[in-house]
């Protein structure tokens, strides 16, 4: 009969996949999200079925080593998704896996290698006919766990100079979660080293290696829905491509509602900020650049030593229109764009997920310095919910803009809403009409 060990194993499994559910679903698209979501699923089947070969008789062998095959590969396949996490989180690298590059390479390596290793792991009997794991199966275990805290740490500390402050600290957090989760097999360790599979350790690495996993799904999980442990993509700068103050002066903490037919001022302007000096720039030795990462440029620079701001500006987009066309046209090379759209996709947002749409946006801005926000398409918003629902979100989205030093601009059709609704729109924003001239005066410099 399964005993209570087996129930403390799924539920603290299920801690883990509860973690991992909430990550993902605050980002379906962040490749970090994703491995940790993979991470726990493996997570939860290993401690879900890790217990059950216990229950087997020496007569169905076959049976035990078949579970134990299944609860290892499982166990090596979290422990290789957890690290693997470190490739793209807190600073997210290039990872392509088909056709691979290097980190997507490593990565594959390591997924077929944990395969395999789990293939090599058993059961036997002890003399009273106990099914217990072999050592190889615990030293493959052992070792995965030891790899695994220590290619993380490598992978996140080579991440420093990169990383932002936020991306440090969510980084350390990721570590402490994992360390946890090591602490709590370290009594199969000393099994392997003592080689005692009986005892105290023995006894006590059942119970361990289930608390272990439980808190560290509770500090990852605590973590996630803080906004502590953030698994979005990293604002970045554009190149500037020219020495002129930007043409345009949006103000910090301010929201804009530009009505138009068609979003080609919006994208202008929002070009026009991210390509150049800021509009308040006091450095007249700003010059040109072509570094798209400035996390990782060396070369002097005078923005390095701007007083006002901590960046040039960092934007992202939101939009109805194709990504691809939108980068052609306005030549926007490194600032994230989504895409509303049913259709599934890595930067693709679903627009009846309105609420996933707002805690992107939050966590961006909050993140970001000196950060722009341009959101074409609310009139699609408007087709999959609920107008109030639409506003409500708007409302939010303001907020976030003015206590984060940050720019909003929202560009309207208005001959697609009722003079009520367009009232509501209009409602705590600075609002540009650039077919009537009305309001260039607030945004043109």
């Amino acid at each position: 009969m399964v005993d209570i060990s087996w129930f403390g194993s799924v539920a603290a499994g299920a801690i883990c996949f509860g973690a991992g559910m909430l990550g993902w679903m605050k980002n379906p698209r962040s490749k970090a999200a994703t491995l940790f979501m993979f991470a726990v699923i493996f997570v939860f089947i290993a401690l879900a079925i890790g217990n059950l070969y216990q229950y087997v008789g020496e007569d169905s062998s076959d049976t035990a080593d078949s579970i134990a095959k299944v609860f290892v590969t499982s166990y090596l396949l979290a422990q290789t998704f957890l690290w693997e996490l470190a490739i793209v989180f807190p600073v997210d690298r290039e990872v392509r896996l088909a056709p691979p590059n290097v980190p997507g390479a490593v990565m594959i390596a390591a997924v077929v290698l944990s395969v395999i290793l789990g293939s090599m792991s058993g059961v036997y009997y002890t003399t009273d006919g106990t099914p217990m794991l072999t050592t190889l199966s615990l030293q493959i275990m052992f070792s995965a766990s030891g790899a695994m805290i220590v290619l993380a740490m490598a992978l996140v500390l080579l991440t420093k100079d990169r990383a932002t402050p936020d991306q440090w600290n969510s980084g350390a957090r990721y570590l402490i979660g994992l360390w946890v989760f090591v602490i709590g097999g370290l009594p199969y360790a000393v099994d392997i080293i003592f080689d005692s599979p009986t005892g105290f350790t023995h006894d006590l690495a059942p119970l361990a290696i289930v608390t272990g996993v439980a808190v560290s799904g509770i500090v990852f999980a605590y973590s996630i829905a803080r906004g502590e442990l953030v698994m979005m993509a990293s604002p970045r700068t554009e190149a500037m491509v020219s020495s002129e103050k930007a043409s345009y002066k949006l103000l910090h903490r301010h929201v804009y509602l530009v009505e138009e037919e068609k979003p080609d001022f919006s994208f202008e302007m929002f070009a026009d900020i991210l390509k150049g000096r800021c509009f308040d720039c006091e450095n007249d030795d700003s010059f040109p650049c072509e570094s798209l990462e400035c996390g990782t440029c060396k070369l002097p620079c005078p923005c390095r030593t701007c007083t006002k701001y901590k960046s040039r500006a960092q934007g992202l987009i939101v939009t109805r229109q194709y990504p691809h066309d939108v980068r052609s046209e306005h030549f926007i090379q490194t600032t994230p764009i989504l895409w509303l759209s049913s259709v599934a996709g890595k930067d693709n947002m679903d627009p009846a997920k309105i609420s996933l749409l707002t805690d992107y946006l939050v966590n961006f801005m909050e993140k970001s310095h000196n950060g722009v926000v341009l959101v074409d398409g609310i009139e699609y918003l408007v087709t999959s919910n609920d107008f109030q629902k639409v506003v409500k979100s708007l409302d939010r989205w303001a907020e976030t803009a003015m206590t984060s030093d940050c720019r909003l601009v929202i560009t309207v059709d208005p001959r697609a809403f009722s003079d009520r609704e367009l009232a509501l729109l209009e409602k705590n924003k600075e609002v540009v009409r650039p077919s009537e001239d009305e309001g260039l005066d607030a945004v043109v410099g």
